[in-house]
Order: C-alpha cells, then sequence, then structure tokens
C-alpha cells in the first residue's frame, strides 16, 4: 500500500485570502454616534459592512472556480479544506490550472486596486445614514489589497510511525481516511441534489439531474484504489443508471429507484454498507429494495414440512427456464406518468409510502418488501458485515 502515497497520489495545497470588506465596531466608534449604530443595510448584527462585496466577487469566484476543479479530481486530505490528495497522473495538467487560476486572481486584484476608493465611495453613496461610521471604519487601499494572496504547494504524505508501529500500519490508517473521505464527499454532493426541487417537489427529473451521480462514478473511478469497496458502489451506481430512460424525464417507477439510489448515497455509512453488499455478489436492485423476509420464512415452513411427509413417487416435472431458482431480479410493473398521483408530491414522503400511494403490488416470488433502512450506529460498527 506505500506505493498509493509514493506513486498514485500527490497532496496539492491551495491558499487563498481575500478582503471581506467587513469591520466590527469598537465602544468607541458606538460611543461617537451617540451610543447606538444608525439602521442601515451595511450594518448586520455584529458587523459592518465598510466595502461593498461586488468589490470582491470577482475573487471568490476565482476560489470557487479551482476549489470546484481540485475537488472533482481528488478528495480533501489532513482534515483541511486547503488541501486535496490528487492523482499523481493527473499533476501536470492540474499545475496548470492552478497557475491559470492565480493569474486569474492577480489580474482581478490588480483591478480592485485600481477602482478601490471609487468603489468604496459608491458605497459610501447608497448608505448614507451609515456614512460617519463607514468612514471611521475605512480600512486603507493598501492594507486591503495586502489581505488578498494566492499561494500552492505540491508535496508527498510521509506517514510519522510511532514506537511499535510499522511504517505499513501508518500507511494503510492514512489511505483508510482517504477513502472514508470519498464517501463522505460523494454523500455531501447526493444531499444536496436530494434537496433539489425536482426531488423535494415534483415526481419526475430530467437528465442533467443524473450529472453529479455520473461525476460521482467519475471520480470513484479514479481513486477505487482507496478502499476496494468502492468498486461495488460504482457497479451499484452504474447498473441502476442503465435501467433508467436514457432521454425524456425519468419518472414513475423510474422516478422511486432514482430517489432510492440518491437518498441511499446520500449518507456515508448507507452507501458503504450498499457498496459492500454489491461486491459482494448482490445485484443492485436487491440492494435498494431487499426481498421481504416474509417470503423466505415461508419457503423454510414448506421445506420442513416436506421433509416431514412420507416420501411419494412423483412424476419428474419440468421446470421452464424463468423458474424462481434462476430468477434474481424482479421487476416492477411499469406506471404511465399519468397515474401518478399528486398526493405523492411531499417533500416528507419516504420512498416506502410512495411506492404504496402508487398501488405497486409486487409478485408474489419472491416479494419486494418496502425498503428497511439500518440503524446508522449499527452501520458504522459492522458496515462490511451481513
Amino acid at each position: 500500500m506505500q506505493d498509493v502515497l509514493n506513486e498514485k497520489l500527490t497532496l496539492v495545497s491551495i491558499t487563498i485570502n481575500t478582503f471581506s470588506g467587513y469591520r466590527r465596531a469598537t465602544r468607541e466608534h458606538i460611543a461617537a454616534l451617540g451610543g447606538s449604530l444608525p439602521d442601515s443595510a451595511a450594518i448586520t448584527e455584529g458587523s459592518i459592512k465598510v466595502f461593498p462585496c461586488d468589490g470582491t466577487k470577482a475573487l471568490q469566484t476565482v476560489r470557487r472556480g479551482i476549489f470546484r476543479k481540485l475537488q472533482a479530481k481528488g478528495v480533501r486530505a489532513l482534515g483541511s479544506q486547503n488541501v486535496f490528495a490528487v492523482l499523481t497522473d493527473d499533476l501536470p495538467e492540474i499545475e496548470k490550472e492552478v497557475a491559470d487560476a492565480e493569474a486569474e486572481f492577480k489580474a482581478e486584484v490588480n483591478a480592485l486596486e485600481a477602482n478601490y476608493d471609487q468603489m468604496f465611495e459608491a458605497h459610501v453613496a447608497a448608505n448614507p445614514e451609515a456614512e460617519a461610521i463607514i468612514r471611521s471604519l475605512k480600512v486603507d487601499r493598501a492594507t486591503a489589497i495586502a489581505k488578498c494572496r494566492f499561494s500552492s504547494d505540491v508535496f508527498k504524505i510521509a506517514p510519522f510511525v510511532r514506537e511499535g508501529q510499522s511504517e505499513e500500519e501508518g500507511v494503510e490508517g492514512i489511505v483508510r481516511g482517504l477513502g472514508r473521505q470519498l464517501y463522505e464527499e460523494i454523500s455531501s454532493e447526493m444531499e444536496k441534489l436530494l434537496k433539489n426541487d425536482a426531488f423535494a417537489k415534483n415526481q419526475r427529473v430530467g437528465q442533467k439531474s443524473l450529472r453529479p451521480l455520473k461525476a460521482a462514478v467519475q471520480k470513484m473511478k479514479k481513486l477505487s484504489f482507496l478502499d476496494p469497496s468502492v468498486e461495488g458502489a460504482i457497479t451499484l451506481i452504474t447498473d441502476i443508471l442503465k435501467a433508467l430512460p436514457q432521454e425524456g424525464y425519468i419518472q414513475g417507477q423510474s422516478f422511486l429507484t432514482l430517489e432510492k439510489l440518491v437518498e441511499t448515497m446520500s449518507d456515508a455509512d448507507m452507501l458503504l454498507n450498499a457498496a459492500s453488499k454489491v461486491k459482494n455478489g448482490i445485484p443492485a436492485c436487491d440492494v435498494l429494495f431487499p426481498p421481504a423476509p416474509q417470503a423466505a420464512k415461508a419457503t423454510e415452513v414448506e421445506e420442513v414440512a416436506q421433509a416431514t411427509e412420507p416420501a411419494a413417487p412423483v412424476a419428474p416435472v419440468a421446470v421452464p427456464p424463468g423458474s424462481v431458482a434462476q430468477q434474481h431480479v424482479v421487476m416492477l410493473p411499469p406506471i404511465p406518468a399519468a397515474n401518478v398521483p399528486t398526493s405523492t408530491k411531499g417533500a416528507g414522503a419516504s420512498v416506502s409510502d410512495k411506492l404504496g400511494q402508487l398501488g405497486i403490488v409486487p409478485p408474489p416470488a419472491p416479494v419486494r418488501a418496502a425498503p428497511v433502512l439500518r440503524p446508522r450506529e449499527a452501520l458504522k460498527t459492522n458496515s462490511l458485515m451481513f
């Protein structure tokens, strides 16, 4: 596993600081104004806006852009929001993107410096009732520009080996932590997707809603060496996506299946548990909608009853090709979009409630049960045991 740190991964650190445009008023400032602050849009609880936020908006845009690119190609490392573990093979492309972002940042800083005083005066004019305190708290141009900094570093991970610990154990701990971070970041993106109006209010989504899932698959493919179960997560997502409509809206039964997938992916423990099951050979559909335990119990009772009865000659029976023994996945009946009741369009409705409201009655063998989620505590302590 040492090759993961020595050859496959490289750490990229990005530090971007900007001038916030806010300052706190001291007691002296407030006393000079008669003991109270004026009612103004430039004054919020605990802070004074002494410079317009639009003035540094371009700098924040550059920052978000480069962080988004690094997030797509790697995972945050060392518990930092500014350090990313990326593939060493991708480093030349990443370094170019970082250099481009730094050049763009410096250009925006130069523009800010040239227009700083003009922007400040426009801000004062827009908030005349707070002019006195804004001018008294003004940050001079040189100080504000000095706060705008862009720096980057590239380095390798060198684990600290404690007494009684082998180097391999130290490396394994770091890699395991990065694997967990990968699941956490995927889950965070899916949680945002689940809160989107398309999922929260509607009962159908367009093909664009699948982009975050496809991006998650691409990211996991690059970093699958961090955790063996990641391959199972990739299979889980790709198998479900293949079963969905490839064009037009996703609605009805397909929507419920997609929603269940996103719900599973929105929790790191649930996703890890599901990925491990798929890797162990359980079909993706059975992982999302497991067969009802009642069906298994009925089969066991029938087998016991047959074992207690006296044996009798029975003529051989031909088993058709589509027998239950060969059947792995039972597809739910298709539901026309027009038959989807409006009562299911609730943000708080669970997938199981929506299945019942849609009137879906699965075939008798095996019977699909309503999804049963394990307690999060159990998943955390026993996520790989089934």
